[in-house]
């Protein structure tokens, strides 16, 4: 326990770890492990206090580590990326800095809701592939991701009003040979993980394309109504019977060298049906998975016409291209699996598109000149400051963090990523403010404008710089390492998420499972309607509750 505390802080000041493990050379690893110990001792006061000793100086907090509880006192401010791990290591205690609620193992949001019967799985394969790839290099884009949750989509339709109903199973049928006929274009999903070590302890990691197949399982939810799912919001635990309508809810994408890469669950609602899917996140980002639920959808209906994904790293981004080491350790010995999911509440909150542009409108006449905002800047701002508002007492000087993730397709001079690019482009790009700026009267438009700003920045030269920094230096982080206190946004509005048809009509709802789920965490969604959008966001039930209650937030949503 002592030795995981000590590696996470000297982590925290030394971020040579990744590129130790690469090293050639025994010495260099001692004398660089002996380093590592003098950064953790420069976090603890220079005289390591007695363990009856009380007295702590201004800016440090006691630490306890370990079964004997031996008392170290450390900087607060290199603390504050070890907090997520109270979750993890119970044995933890630090003063000042008080556990959260943890929730008891009986409302394990990966336990099936009891309503929910598996009927049947079956490994489908890649029907009729033509493709003579073997192996596809994982770029630096999707190994940053292999240390978290998977990517949870749904669809929730109606059943269709017809005269001439079809047979359950020739429904279960159609679509499974509609999804072995997309996997045929998109075989990587049916593929595994696998590694080449290294002699250094480094390893290069790809997609074997070797068909072993994706689980389909069909489902049936007694008694349970299309209304009921969408109920809203969800308290996190308990888990929502929604959840049990995703696949492989135990499944991490560091699995992936055993575990599926792609596994798509029916479930038969009383009035309806759910369409849920989970996709390995350090395979594919959300335009990938969703190209290929477009494909599906297009090829149940029967129509021929579609563009399949584009496989090769031909981009002029030298270092995607690049055959990428990282520390093998890092991945092989990472586990999660039994991370606690601290009580949140989730919910959906949609805007219309009258309701963005009223808002737009109000933030353009706060700005001076004629700075343009998107309907996308608008809503993360209006979120952004509603939470700060919603959340206890934050201090007014201190800083907050909003997390946005931003697109590498149609970059990258000459050979541009084509939009149909099979894998992830995507990198994360961090507005901060303080916390006085962000939620001062009038602040609407200052907010959007800076965020307007940091993404009009993000060029080419900033994400290929990005890209390499995180080669030189492997930054591999799970979902209980991230800091707390920030938003973090995925999805997106150009998803067209309900013109995937499947022969019914549009979409209800688009939903998304468990994984990933944290205080702070925000997807996007399109809206049913064109120029609307949806955000699901999960927060900690207090600032959720607040958030319902806040009527400036709440004027621009549509119930």
């Amino acid at each position: 326990m002592k030795k995981q505390l000590i590696r996470r802080l000297s982590r925290a000041t030394d971020s040579s770890t990744y590129s130790l493990l690469r090293s050639d050379s025994h010495h260099n690893l001692r004398r660089a492990a002996a380093g590592r110990a003098e950064s953790f001792r420069s976090l603890v006061e220079p005289a390591r206090r007695s363990s009856c000793e009380k007295a702590v100086d201004h800016g440090y907090a006691p630490v306890h580590v370990g079964h004997e509880m031996e008392r170290f006192v450390v900087m607060k401010k290199f603390l504050k990326p070890l907090i997520q791990n109270l979750l993890i290591y119970p044995q933890i205690q630090i003063q000042n800095f008080p556990r959260r609620n943890m929730a008891s193992s009986t409302s394990d949001p990966r336990t099936p809701d009891a309503r929910v019967r598996i009927l049947s799985t079956e490994i489908i394969h890649a029907k009729n592939t033509q493709s003579p790839l073997e192996r596809i290099p994982l770029t630096a884009c999707d190994l940053r991701l292999i240390l978290v949750g998977t990517i949870q989509k749904g669809l929730l339709f109606r059943n269709p009003t017809t005269d001439h109903p079809i047979s359950r199973q020739t429904f279960i049928e159609n679509l499974k040979s509609a999804f072995s006929k997309a996997l045929a274009l998109h075989h990587p999903f049916a593929g595994r993980l696998t590694a080449d070590e290294h002699p250094d302890g480094s390893a290069s990691v790809y997609i074997d394309c070797n068909d072993a197949g994706c689980p389909f399982l069909h489902a049936v939810a007694d008694g349970v109504t299309v209304d009921e799912a969408l109920h809203q919001p969800f308290p996190v635990p308990p888990a929502p019977i929604l959840w049990s309508f995703f696949p492989s809810n135990d499944v991490k994408n560091y699995h992936g060298f055993t575990k599926p890469l792609m596994s798509v669950q029916i479930t038969e609602l009383v009035d309806g049906v759910f369409i849920g899917w989970t996709v390995n996140h350090a395979v594919a980002d959300g335009t990938a998975h969703w190209n290929f639920h477009r494909i599906w959808s297009s090829i149940c209906r029967g129509c021929g016409e579609y563009s399949p994904p584009v496989f090769t790293r031909d981009s002029s981004l030298e270092a995607i291209k690049k055959k990428i080491r990282v520390p093998w350790s890092r991945i092989r010995d990472f586990n999660e699996d039994n991370l606690v999911i601290p009580p949140l509440k989730e919910g959906t909150f949609h805007f219309s598109r009258k309701k963005i542009a009223e808002l737009k409108a109000k933030g353009t006449a706060e700005l001076s000149g004629s700075r343009q905002i998107s309907s996308l800047q608008i809503l993360i701002a209006h979120l952004w400051r509603a939470v700060i508002r919603s959340r206890a007492d934050p201090d007014p000087e201190s800083e907050t963090r909003f997390v946005i993730q931003v697109g590498f397709r149609g970059r990258f001079e000459p050979n541009k990523f084509p939009a149909h690019y099979f894998g992830n482009a995507i990198g994360g790009r961090t507005v901060t403010m303080k916390v006085k700026d962000l939620v001062a009267e009038g602040s609407l438009g200052r907010v959007a404008a800076e965020v307007n700003r940091v993404v009009a920045e993000t060029t080419d030269e900033k994400l290929r710089e990005a890209v390499e920094d995180w080669i030189e230096s492997p930054d591999m982080r799970g979902l209980g390492e991230f800091t707390e206190g920030g938003l973090m946004l995925s999805g997106s509005p150009r998803f067209d998420a309900y013109g995937t048809d499947f022969g019914w009509g549009k979409a209800v709802a688009v939903r998304s499972g468990w994984a990933n789920k944290c205080d702070g965490k925000v997807t996007v969604f399109p809206g049913p309607e064109t120029g609307s959008m949806g955000f699901e966001v999960c927060l900690s039930p207090e600032c959720f509750d607040r958030l319902r209650m806040d009527s400036e937030f709440m004027a621009a949503v549509t119930e």
